[in-house]
């Protein structure tokens, strides 16, 4: 296949601080064979403009956008920037009747149905990213399941507490699982060190991974998906998140909720295999190569290039 001249914004090629995700997609990008890389000075400004880079691809082009709220993409100077493509990481599936209300009703994009239509038809999800704490270990995934200690818990769960989380957080108590609030990415809110959280991990038969931030036209995706798929555990998941090659419930991943009776999802279900799935969705699609060939599959299917 005849390689894709991929222009890159000069002033990030290297990601921006604070905005997850965009160093290590935008390094899948520039390190494959796949793309003929390139570097331009064009930038977008609008809200939220630095969580999103503007991809030159064959001459067309692409907006990626990293951020987990509706803006950049939702904004008005985006939609007039007429981009021939939009991937938005966090992008969500939903039908335009209450996409139009939502966006109307908060004024982030006032526009008809047929013209977010339009707009919607152009934005597609592309792959997720591992944690901080996993990404050393990208490559070297058979280092990261040696000496793992015995599994001796169901999961347990550690991350902030939401209120959108209250309620499954309070049905894992009743269980005995391990339900804990923290903020990880924060010295002062842990409740964890790195290497306590991941032999908790390990130590877990499912990864249990809760809804993150979410809004009408946002998924509610975690990083922390990657990182038990990196760690061969079946994924609980209590959302079904989207993505352009889909995570597919039953298969790579099992879905909960409050009436979801914990104790028999290993008698009803082959976890051994939804692991395995889950781990070889990673390999094909978050891994360097895997990613990399996603993003050639999105611009051929979508852009004919």
């Amino acid at each position: 296949m005849e390689k894709v001249k991929v222009e890159i914004n000069n002033k990030q090629k290297n990601g921006h601080m604070g905005t997850l995700g965009m160093p290590y997609l935008l390094s899948v990008i520039k390190d494959s064979d796949l793309f003929e890389i390139g570097y331009h000075d064009e930038m977008l400004k609008t809200a939220r403009h630095f969580r999103a880079t503007t991809l030159i691809c064959n001459g067309k082009k692409v907006y990626l956008d990293f951020w987990e709220y509706p803006a950049p993409t939702y904004t008005v100077k985006a939609y007039e920037k007429d981009f021939d493509l939009i991937i938005k990481i966090q992008d969500r599936y939903s039908d335009i009747k209450p996409i139009h209300r939502y966006l109307n009703r908060k004024n982030i994009l006032p526009k008809s149905k047929e013209e977010l239509k339009t707009y919607r038809d152009k934005i597609v999800p592309w792959t997720f990213f591992p944690s901080k704490m996993f990404e050393r270990f990208i490559g070297n995934e058979e280092g990261l399941l040696k000496k793992s200690p015995e599994v001796d818990r169901f999961g347990f769960f550690c991350g902030k507490p939401w209120k959108s989380r209250h309620k499954i957080i309070k049905h894992l108590r009743t269980k005995g699982v391990e339900a804990v609030k923290s903020d990880q990415g924060n010295k002062a809110g842990r409740t964890f060190t790195d290497k306590e959280f991941m032999n908790n991990m390990k130590r877990s038969k499912f990864g249990i991974v809760l809804a993150g931030r979410a809004s009408m036209v946002t998924d509610a995706k975690n990083r922390r998906e990657i990182d038990y798929m990196m760690l061969k555990k079946p994924l609980l998941l209590n959302y079904k998140p989207k993505y352009y090659n889909e995570l597919i419930e039953g298969k790579h991943y099992l879905y909960f909720d409050e009436d979801t009776d914990l104790d028999k999802l290993e008698k009803e279900h082959n976890i051994d295999e939804i692991a395995q799935n889950g781990h070889q969705w990673y390999l094909d699609n978050v891994t360097p190569s895997g990613a990399a060939n996603v993003f050639r599959q999105i611009l051929k299917e979508k852009l004919d290039i």
